[in-house]
């Protein structure tokens, strides 16, 4: 068994969603000092690698506390979008997921995670039309990742594409990364949340296994 690490390390300082606060990662407890260590976590619930499930956009959708883990593993297939020649994700560049049996996530791998850190990682990142987004939809999946800020353009406030994959029941999982050391297909996807009462959105440890 072999296991990928597909998440962004928390820290204070690393970059967040243009207007949400600012992470702060404090240790208040020193093994030295106090026998012991401990630190206090200020972030909010989309930062870094995280899910986003229906009640972060629907009032009367479940929350995290709701959803089993089942919901965040399953068998996963990498789609390669390196070589996209536009600003946009359309359902003719997803057709070869069409083929997969017994898919639960499908993982969209731009490669703009080689801009995380810097200011170009917020911007004209590639996105999900909504034509793309009920395709990935009607394939029965449980979610899809992405490499990206988000499904939707920066300066989305209709958030079609993150509503229209939440329509069909799907978990969205932002900000991968290291997912070129992924196989095409065949590899256990894992995103578990925190279990948060009424979450809509949860920090995640996405990892890729391989047998």
């Amino acid at each position: 068994m072999h296991v990928i690490d597909l998440s962004h390390t928390i820290q204070t300082g690393m970059p967040v969603f243009p207007g949400d606060d600012q992470v702060n990662v404090r240790r208040t407890h020193f093994v030295k000092k106090d026998g012991f260590a401990r630190t206090s976590l200020d972030i909010s619930s989309h930062i870094g690698t995280h899910v986003d499930v229906a009640a972060h956009l629907y009032a009367d959708a479940p929350g995290l506390d709701w959803l089993g883990p089942d919901n965040f593993t399953g068998w996963g297939a990498v789609i390669d979008l390196t070589a996209l020649d536009k600003p946009f994700i359309d359902q003719p560049d997803l057709a070869a997921l069409g083929a997969m049996e017994s898919l639960d996530f499908a993982i969209l791998y731009t490669g703009w995670g080689q801009h995380w850190k810097t200011d170009q990682y917020f911007d004209d990142y590639p996105t999900l039309t909504e034509t793309a987004c009920r395709y990935l939809g009607g394939l029965q999946l449980k979610g899809i990742g992405l490499d990206t800020l988000s499904p939707d353009p920066i300066t989305s406030r209709t958030l079609t594409a993150h509503k229209t994959l939440m329509d069909h029941g799907l978990v969205v999982v932002e900000n991968l990364c290291n997912l070129n050391e992924l196989p095409p297909e065949d590899f256990l996807f894992c995103c578990l949340p925190l279990k948060i009462r009424d979450g809509d959105g949860s920090p995640v440890r996405a990892v890729g296994i391989t047998f």
